[in-house]
């Protein structure tokens, strides 16, 4: 990639306008955000609003609140010439062919030369935009259709003219998907591009199937969420969540503007959708949709689904299917889906009903919104935020078994799957250890290869060739290449446990010293690791078997010690969740290759203890460092801030917000696009093999029992105020024991051990507690943090 943008134009500050802002700036570019005068006592009204509204947004579009000083407002009417150093100008207003037209003839004399300009339309043909404006215009101009909410969703269809040089474009998406993290997926000029053409079919079928059959609307979603391998939200959650609004624009779209769509129907209003519209029924925004939050006469929440017959919210429906709960211990996607479709059970049938007509609608598609499968599966899946797309779906499931039930049905099957069929063809992709490495033109016939992103390592590949180093059932050692080797977690959600901890062990002294220049820890799947195995604790815990937790922290203590003064470089690559002893890891690695999207945070005061892997000295370390850098000097402002990240249970809500709270140094990386994570760590490693220092022991001045009367003052005072209860006082207690250095002298040095010492004892008491037990119950049978 040689395209370089620091300065980013953005005309409109609507919902997307402002969502685009947010992410280019959180990205680290300069923006112009713009809009039209609608008071002339305050010409900037729009985009000064749009900008306070990011400021409050929740969840929050902006990575962190320092990044709003690089958005600065303006109108349209006064400030065009400030796009005249923006190397990119994306625009984001009115749905309106005319007033887009205006706007380029007027925009297009201030454009810096050379300058990319792009649309995010979804319902106006490209050549129409463009239509009348210079051939320099032309070169430069192309779609880029964002989803929102713009940081939390990867896709981005890009779409662009004959005019556009291929090679330029290529430099374009590169940065796109490298500097905004995008999935950058080349789409067709055609109404609503991939993702919403296919994803909002499959949203309106089901809406007709539900209302034809009067089936809830909240048992079609018990069979479309994580059990049928997509989003938790479902169908008609994403549609509350979304904007039934915008969901509706989309279905009117494709209708008025697809005449020959062999399905067209499908996204015809239904008279409740309508009934919905009028009544300004929209979804979470107007606190109202397919469902409805309310409190009971006990003020315990209630959750309400509409009744299309009375058009009354009503208590949701619940179906006990054992099929649905069996799934939930399935962690493998293609697994869990295939045995929800193919089961001969209530659910099994009614979620194949609710798929079939989408899967044979994709196929359909291919030629039109674009020419391969990939594509639609990269825009499904980072879209609507599906594990499967749908052609990879058609391989899991069977072509052969797929098409011998649509005959069965009486269900149409699309003419290119018939044709693959005679010809032998038994799948849209060729898999190599689980990894698609070909995919089917349909075209042609023949398979073109898919190429590897030098950005991108999968481990499930590198697993395949036989990198294997050493295994266990819980963790894997592979080796990248370059001399560089990974640890990898492979636990429901990478909780650490013991099968970890060994292998942890025994890659530090056994398998990199003297065969590779470092190690990174990093893993692939939904979550860095959610934190240590609960099960193993609360069990040991109830047979009263401390001597045991003790030595279980012990060890994930001097596992991850040894990652700290490893005579080799160690990076982490942590990315989503990093909770817990998955924090713990990640601290104790000498340096961090994080992903943007990275929510981070030592969370054990919620089940009733305080970290014991680790995590508490190394807090002390980090705020020491942050401290020091703010000129605060002493030991207790660097206890007092462990004490309330430690105590608060915060969890930070981006790579950036961990950085300035102190979690993360100064030399950590952020990474954008959360696919190039691995390889950007692997680069770290071999940057830092190249200068390796080790780390050298440090010591502490700690106040001892001064500082702790100190902070049990402090929560006293909170639980008069009823903010604490007389168990959290306990905790707080032992956490202000281990960060003030104990029953030590101010002027005595503390040594890293000793903190680790006092850290594992005051955890192993905490788990005698019968609160702390109830506490974790709550969490492993409930999923929700119990306040006793």
């Amino acid at each position: 990639m040689t395209l370089a943008i620091k300065k980013v134009g953005v005309l409109g500050s609507g919902v997307m306008g402002s969502g685009i802002a947010a992410h280019v700036a959180s990205a680290g570019c300069a923006v112009e955000l713009l809009d039209i005068v609608i008071d002339e006592a305050n010409p900037d009204k729009l985009a000064e609003g749009a900008l306070a509204g990011l400021a409050k947004s929740k969840p929050a579009l902006m990575m962190h609140p320092s990044f709003l000083k690089k958005i600065r407002t303006g109108n349209l009417r006064d400030h065009l010439d400030r796009l005249a150093d923006c190397d990119w100008v994306v625009e984001v207003v009115k749905e309106d062919l005319q007033i887009k037209q205006d706007l380029y003839g007027r925009l297009e004399a201030h454009l810096k030369p050379g300058a990319w300009i792009s649309s995010n339309t979804s319902g106006i043909p490209l050549k129409m935009l463009v239509d009348g404006r210079s051939e320099g215009f032309q070169q430069r101009f192309v779609i880029t259709h964002f989803f929102n909410p713009v940081r939390y969703l990867r896709l981005l269809e890009f779409v662009k003219g004959d005019a556009v040089p291929e090679a330029e474009a290529a430099d374009f998406r590169a940065w796109l998907e490298e500097k905004l993290g995008k999935e950058v997926v080349p789409a067709f000029d055609s109404p609503t591009f991939i993702g919403n053409r296919i994803g909002i079919h499959g949203i309106m079928s089901v809406l007709h199937l539900a209302l034809a059959e009067k089936i809830p609307f909240e048992v079609i979603d018990s069979v479309l969420g994580e059990a049928a391998a997509r989003a938790k939200s479902a169908s008609f959650r994403t549609a509350d969540l979304a904007g039934i609004d915008i969901m509706a624009a989309t279905a009117k779209n494709v209708y008025e503007l697809c005449p020959n769509d062999e399905v067209r129907e499908a996204f015809k209003f239904p008279e409740l959708l309508q009934w919905m519209l009028d009544n300004k029924i929209l979804g979470n925004k107007t606190k109202g949709g397919f469902f409805k939050k309310d409190k009971g006469p006990d003020g315990k929440k209630l959750f309400l689904s509409l009744d299309p017959a009375t058009k009354q919210y009503k208590p949701q429906e619940k179906k006990d299917w054992p099929l649905l709960k069996e799934l939930k211990g399935v962690d493998d996607p293609a697994e869990r889906v295939r045995t929800l479709l193919t089961s001969d059970t209530e659910a099994g049938r009614l979620a194949w009903r609710c798929v079939a007509d989408n899967l044979t609608y994709a196929v359909n598609r291919l030629g039109e919104v674009t020419d391969l499968p990939l594509n639609v599966d990269n825009a499904i899946k980072n879209g609507f935020a599906f594990e499967l797309g749908p052609f990879e779906l058609w391989d899991t499931l069977g072509i052969a078994r797929v098409v011998a039930r649509l005959d069965f049905e009486q269900r149409p099957v699309p003419d290119l799957v018939r044709r693959m069929l005679a010809q032998g063809i038994e799948g849209f992709y060729r898999w190599q250890y689980g990894v698609a490495i070909a995919q089917l033109d349909p075209k042609t016939l023949a398979y073109v290869p898919i190429l590897e992103d030098k950005n991108v390592i999968i481990l499930k590949r590198e697993v395949g060739k036989g990198k294997v180093i050493a295994e266990n059932s819980s963790a894997q050692l592979i080796d990248l290449g370059d001399d560089v080797a990974c640890l990898q977690f492979r636990t429901k959600m990478n909780a650490l446990d013991d099968g970890i901890v060994m292998l942890m062990e025994d890659t530090v002294q056994k398998h990199v010293p003297g065969r590779f220049k470092g190690l990174v820890v990093g893993n692939q799947g939904k979550v860095f690791s959610a934190g240590a195995n609960l099960v193993f604790v609360v069990n040991a815990a109830k047979d009263k078997q401390f001597d045991l937790i003790e030595e279980a922290s012990r060890r994930l203590q001097y596992a991850a010690r040894a990652l700290t003064y490893a005579p080799f470089p160690t990076v982490a690559a942590p990315f989503q969740l990093v909770l817990g002893g998955g924090c713990e890891i990640t601290l104790a690695c000498q340096r961090a290759v994080g992903s943007a999207e990275t929510y981070m945070g030592l969370v054990e005061v919620g089940v009733g203890v305080i970290p014991a892997g680790g995590g508490c000295l190394q807090m002390l370390l980090r705020m020491e460092e942050a401290m020091k850098a703010k000129g605060e000097l002493g030991p207790m402002p660097k206890i007092k801030a462990a004490f309330q990240f430690i105590g608060t249970a915060t969890v930070n809500t981006s790579f950036d917000e961990a950085q300035r709270n102190g979690y993360f140094r100064r030399t950590d990386v952020r990474v954008m696009n959360s696919a190039h994570l691995l390889a950007a760590a692997k680069a770290e490693v071999l940057k830092m093999a190249a200068d390796f220092k080790p780390v050298e022991p440090r010591t502490f001045r700690l106040p001892g029992l001064g500082g702790v009367a100190a902070l049990k003052s402090a929560v006293k005072d909170f639980q008069l105020q009823g903010l604490a209860s007389e168990h959290d006082a306990i905790i707080m207690g032992e956490l202000a024991h281990i960060l003030c250095g104990g029953d030590v002298s101010p002027v005595q040095e503390v040594t890293e051990e000793r903190i680790l010492e006092l850290e594992r004892q005051a955890f192993a008491r905490l788990c005698g507690y019968e609160k702390t037990q109830a506490r974790m119950d709550s969490i492993l049978t409930k999923g929700k943090p119990l306040r006793n």
